[in-house]
């Protein structure tokens, strides 16, 4: 065990750099490593576990190029010390899972959240081009696909924490019980609610000098000291005590999930074993892939029943029928066929979507959805700079402010009284306020500042060579590409392609821009 909890140590070695503001200041490296001390000597059964604090955060779903829709997501953050303990907990619990995973069989079905595996590297690429090989090994196959509902939100604690003992391998010391109970049972705070709480309290926020000269670090309170009289002083109203799931985002939270599974991926990854099958599950997502010739139709309905029984009654997680989708793979025809769930057992040309990627029987393609966010966030960044550019040219060329604003007026078709005719619109207040802001920023930007922004315009949607290949759209496609090509597989891979579609077509916006503001 002590080998293992060096590996947690080491976890502790960096800072992870993160500046968000909450109850206490980001650690200094003093701080950090008191808390390898504590963790080194058994004090940190001392620690205090703070009150979360969440926010939501706003972003796109891309259905089309054209159209994105958007969507909000509650973000739960726990305090800058809570963080790293976190990641001491989640270090050493990985390898504690991947230990019992091994020893029952089943260290191949969790891909999410896990650490790095010797024998082979583990991606959404990987994982995705195992089970779409094994599909096409077969002449027939049945592919089953789904996802449990609000999975960290609905895990039963009761069922987590006799799970966590299974993997643990023995009563669980003291400060992982005081570890458990914080990621459980715990009390939180919205962002809106707490700012708006301390305002009528007159609390300001603290700042903290740092070693670095004329550097700030910001908290809510001064100190824990602080904290806890205005909760005693219910100054500030936390959130009863949390009795259902658990918050995502923190390093223990999701190998808390995979533990949570344990039963049901044994189960489950025995059973496709014996029908010679397949079972795979990135975090909520699970796929199975089963040879035709070892079950009916009948009986791998009645298998689908049997999972979304078993996950109520083990895991008390629910997976929507409707959600749960089940495809025919035949390899004479080059098709994947989606069955219905009606009473008329309809069938229909189908795709299956997995970790990002599609698979229609005959082509492996990235998802339509990343497809549209690279090409809804090409055209904006594009748009952008040739709009920079434009403006930049005009200033150069000696244009005032009123010349470049007044030739925002356009000719446009407008409605009055209920009638439509074309008439010259000037912009709004907001757009001259903004447009004059922009105009000042152009006059003081440097050569050097316009050529980092067309750099990084060029590495992630211009470039048809790959410069950077974490920073750009290309350098993902190429990478999935070599990996789906690898041993001759039974499908086309067009990935690449797609992604250089896009790019060439980004390339034109920008030169069809150029053409127009110099000509």
């Amino acid at each position: 065990m002590d080998s293992i909890n060096q590996i947690g140590i080491h976890a502790l070695e960096k800072l992870d750099g993160k500046n968000y503001l909450h109850f206490d200041f980001p650690l200094t490296e003093n701080e950090r490593e008191q808390l390898v001390s504590d963790f080194s000597s058994g004090n940190i059964i001392h620690h205090r576990y703070l009150p979360f604090i969440s926010f939501e955060i706003r972003f796109h779903i891309y259905h089309t190029a054209k159209r994105a829709e958007s969507k909000s997501r509650k973000i739960t953050l726990p305090s800058h010390h809570d963080a790293l303990v976190y990641r001491y907990y989640g270090k050493v619990l990985n390898r504690l899972y991947s230990n019992y995973a091994i020893e029952q069989n089943f260290n191949e079905v969790a891909v999410a959240y896990r650490e790095p595996q010797p024998s082979k590297p583990l991606s959404n690429i990987t994982t995705a081009k195992e089970v779409f090989d094994y599909v096409t090994r077969f002449p027939k196959s049945w592919i089953i696909k789904g996802d449990f509902h609000h999975f960290f939100d609905n895990l039963n604690h009761q069922h987590l924490k006799e799970n966590l003992h299974k993997v643990f391998g023995r009563d669980l010391p003291n400060d992982w019980k005081k570890m458990f109970r914080s990621i459980t049972q715990y009390q939180s705070i919205s962002r809106k609610t707490l700012e708006r709480q301390l305002h009528v309290a007159q609390v300001k926020i603290a700042y903290r000098s740092q070693q670095s000269e004329g550097s700030r670090t910001r908290a809510y309170v001064n100190d824990l000291r602080e904290l806890g009289e205005l909760i005693k002083n219910k100054k500030i109203r936390l959130s009863g005590k949390n009795r259902v799931g658990i918050p995502q985002g923190t390093a223990v939270s999701a190998v808390l999930a995979n533990v949570y599974m344990v039963d049901f991926d044994e189960w489950l990854a025995k059973c496709c074993k014996e029908f010679g099958g397949l079972y795979r599950r990135y975090s909520d997502d699970f796929i199975l892939v089963l040879p035709q010739n070892q079950l009916s139709k009948a009986s791998v309905r009645n298998f689908e029943a049997e999972i979304i029984e078993r996950s109520q009654d083990i895991l008390h997680l629910e997976i929507e029928p409707t959600k749960t989708k089940l495809y025919s793979y035949e390899q004479d025809r080059h098709a994947v066929i989606l069955l219905s769930n009606d009473e008329m057992g309809r069938q229909k040309p189908g795709k299956v979507d997995y970790l990002g990627f599609i698979f229609d029987g005959v082509s492996i393609s990235m998802r339509p959805k990343s497809i549209y966010k690279f090409v809804y966030r090409g055209r904006r960044k594009v748009g952008k700079y040739i709009t920079l550019l434009r403006l930049r040219s005009k200033v150069k060329a000696g244009f005032s402010d009123s010349d470049i604003i007044q030739n925002q007026v356009v000719l446009r078709y407008v409605t009055h009284f209920g009638i439509t005719k074309k008439d010259y619109v000037s912009p709004s207040l907001s757009s001259v306020i903004q447009s004059l802001r922009s105009l000042q920023q152009i006059k003081e930007m440097k050569p050097e500042t316009l050529q980092g922004i067309h750099k990084g315009i060029t590495i992630r949607y211009l470039s048809t060579e790959v410069k950077k290949p974490r920073s750009s759209m290309l350098g993902y496609a190429l990478r999935a590409q070599h990996t789906f090509d690898v041993d001759k597989p039974k499908y086309r891979v067009v990935i690449r392609r797609q992604v250089l579609r896009q790019i060439k077509r980004n390339q034109r916006k920008l030169h069809q821009g150029r053409e127009k503001y110099n000509s």
